[in-house]
């Protein structure tokens, strides 16, 4: 059979893909063109290997891997359906594949309960049991598992990321069977679904340039930050269609209630986009008198469960001629401890030779692993003056956004940064890149090797630091005073 005639199959990836954007799912489809595999998605594919591996059950008569030994899928789908009916042996990575061969599943394991299975998934996340996905695609495996064998499934769960065991409430076979059904048709011969989620959902799909480059040459209100899906189908209801028609709208000319609360935002994002110029709100409060700091941190996906949560403390003084100093943790639990105090005692010196020092970073992230990084090992509580005090640190992605809107698709640093002229050395590097990055350095025994990625990894935490101060000097020079 040609790859073009081939069988549409329901996969629980399918199902994810479904219900996180029914046009991804349309597209992979269709297109049958994905991004290459990042580095950052081999990552995280060993560390959910790795879960899997410490959290395997001490079951007896545990049979498999049968995924991964050789077995095409379809031959493990029949050995998993003969140690199923013929046996009482739990199987791990077993294949689940319908006898007309439209929908298959693999969860992790498959275990028992005396007649009964229990249906066991694996997931990185800390609460995969509050994901509709997490549950539909466990719930889908155990139905799968249910019409193949005829046995009952007493219980649907999955290892979480903290090493957890938590049990999924099921989802009802009709919700399945639609869903499923939804798939099918998505992958058959329907047209095209004209949907665009939100930047920041769509911006690591493989389909992004697709539908975001076409909606952007449309015009469509959709790229605009603040149109939600909500307020785009409550704008479409009213006739707006694209942001220039929606620019030409005045004050008050917005009637549904949702619409009307963000009106504000909603004609300035407007009409940045179509005059492709700044829209102002208001002054955005630059304490310009102070001695910024720039300060970012590189973190790891695993976050606090991780040996070194942030492995990178990065700061440049913006006093004569701004240096870049990047504080890299070594990879140990002992090089964590090391590297904040180092941060620790190097911006006491800040604080000492510049007393009104602005410790200048781009949203959350860094207040946030300071106070983490504070509960987790402590500090001089001239530190916490320093670094903790009001007014000490300076959100400047709060004051961008408050102050100016864009013709940008996002308030990123990444969005916002190169409207302004400023170009990051290495264009594929991103929060994601630096993660693969360090799994890289980790792995390598070569320290000459491991010194070339980590300082990679510091030019791009550097890159990251100018931008802010890009965006600083254009909204001192630029921004309206109050």
């Amino acid at each position: 059979m040609s790859e073009t005639a081939r069988t549409p199959r329901v996969t629980t990836g399918a199902l994810k893909r479904l219900i996180d954007c029914e046009r991804r799912l349309w597209l992979t489809e269709h297109a049958r063109t994905r991004g290459p595999r990042s580095e950052h998605d081999d990552v995280m594919g060993e560390r959910n290997r790795a879960l899997e591996d410490r959290g395997a059950p001490d079951a007896t008569g545990m049979v498999g891997p049968l995924l991964g030994s050789g077995l095409s899928f379809e031959q493990a789908a029949a050995e998993t359906l003969r140690v199923l009916r013929e046996t009482d042996a739990p199987v791990r990575r077993p294949a689940l594949l319908s006898a007309d061969d439209q929908h298959s599943a693999a969860p992790a394991f498959i275990l028992r309960d005396g007649d009964a299975l229990v249906i066991r998934d694996v997931r990185l996340s800390h609460r995969p049991d509050r994901k509709r996905d997490s549950r539909v695609r466990i719930a889908y495996a155990g139905w799968l598992a249910r019409q193949l064998t005829g046995r009952e499934v007493s219980r649907l769960e999955i290892l979480t990321g903290l090493g957890t065991i938590v049990e999924v409430e099921p989802v009802a076979d009709d919700e399945l069977e639609a869903l499923a059904a939804r798939a099918l048709e998505l992958m058959g011969d329907t047209p095209e679904p004209d949907l665009l989620m939100g930047h920041s959902h769509c911006q690591h799909c493989d389909h992004y340039r697709h539908c975001w480059d076409r909606a952007q040459a449309e015009r469509r209100i959709e790229v605009l930050p603040a149109v939600t899906r909500r307020r785009g189908e409550l704008l479409r209801e009213a006739g707006i269609v694209t942001f220039d028609e929606l620019a030409r709208l005045k004050p008050g000319q917005l009637r549904h209630r949702e619409l009307r609360e963000a009106e504000r935002i909603l004609l300035a994002e407007a009409r940045a986009w179509s005059t492709g110029e700044p829209v102002w709100q208001q002054d955005p409060g630059i304490p310009a008198d102070r001695t910024p700091v720039w300060f970012d941190v590189e973190s790891d996906a695993d976050g606090e469960r991780a040996p070194v949560p942030v492995y990178l403390w990065g700061l440049a003084v913006e006093h004569g001629e701004a240096t870049f100093e990047p504080i890299m943790a070594e990879l140990t639990r002992e090089g964590d401890r090391a590297a904040w105090e180092r941060f620790v005692n190097r911006a006491l010196e800040i604080h000492a030779q510049h007393p009104d020092a602005i410790w200048v970073h781009w949203h959350n992230a860094e207040t946030m692993w300071v106070d983490r990084y504070l509960a987790r090992y402590g500090a001089p509580q001239a530190f916490v003056q320093a670094l903790r005090a009001p007014g000490r640190m300076f959100d400047l992605h709060a004051a961008f956004e408050r102050s100016v809107r864009l013709p940008v698709r996002g308030t990123s640093v990444k969005q916002v940064a190169p409207w302004l002229g400023f170009a990051w050395s290495n264009p594929d590097a991103d929060a994601e890149w630096s993660i693969a990055q360090l799994n890289r350095a980790r792995r390598t025994q070569d320290p000459a090797a491991r010194q070339a990625i980590l300082d990679e990894v510091a030019r791009y935490n550097a890159d990251d630091l100018w931008a802010m101060r890009v965006v600083w000097r254009w909204l001192v020079a630029h921004a309206p005073r109050a």
